[in-house]
């Protein structure tokens, strides 16, 4: 199974994020549900490998994190298929994200070598965008590309399995744990 750890985005960013997606015209938005932080891509694992992570992200003990979106960017240079917002890489979210990563070492998945970037994923493009839609994510990055969201504390956070389907993935919620204060 394919399957990831995020930090769940607070309601409070919910509304405000969707807000700014609204503004894009390119692009297949990811749908409210699915809006997340990847704290750890863990690829294909097997159910064993799962159930391992579950059960050490249910002993996960962590205060909430604050969560500052801000600076909207399409990074892959010429040929991005990806438009997200950037978080602030606070101290505590980065702690954060290093225990996530020893947390699933230790529950035996062997993780890619990945600079940590976080952000969250506004929309998804296709192979080769359109002279149309180059046009309309430059106006849409001209309008909103320093935007900044209010910062709210995040506190939940989930083991996924992800479906990769036509229309979109499909994210099913494994494990949860909460982040107390």
């Amino acid at each position: 199974m394919r399957a990831f750890v995020a930090l769940d985005l607070p309601e409070a960013l919910i509304r405000p994020v969707t807000a700014l997606q609204a503004g894009l015209a390119a692009g297949r938005h990811t749908p409210e549900e699915n809006l997340h932080l990847t704290l750890a891509f863990l690829g294909d694992i097997s159910q064993g490998q799962a159930g391992a992570v579950a059960e050490a992200l249910m002993e996960l003990k962590a205060p909430a994190v604050p969560l500052r979106l801000a600076g909207v960017d399409v990074p892959g240079g010429k040929s991005p298929n990806l438009l997200w917002i950037g978080a602030d890489p606070d101290p505590a979210l980065i702690h954060l994200q290093t225990k996530i990563e020893t947390l699933v070492r230790q529950a035996g998945v062997t993780l890619e070598r990945r600079r940590f970037r976080p952000h969250v994923t506004l929309a998804r493009f296709g192979n080769g965008l359109t002279t149309r839609e180059q046009r309309e994510i430059g106006a849409f990055l001209a309008l909103n590309g320093a935007a900044r969201l209010d910062e709210a504390k995040a506190d939940t956070v989930t083991l996924y399995e992800s479906h990769l389907r036509e229309d979109g993935a499909l994210y099913l919620p494994l494990a949860e744990a909460e982040l107390t204060d």
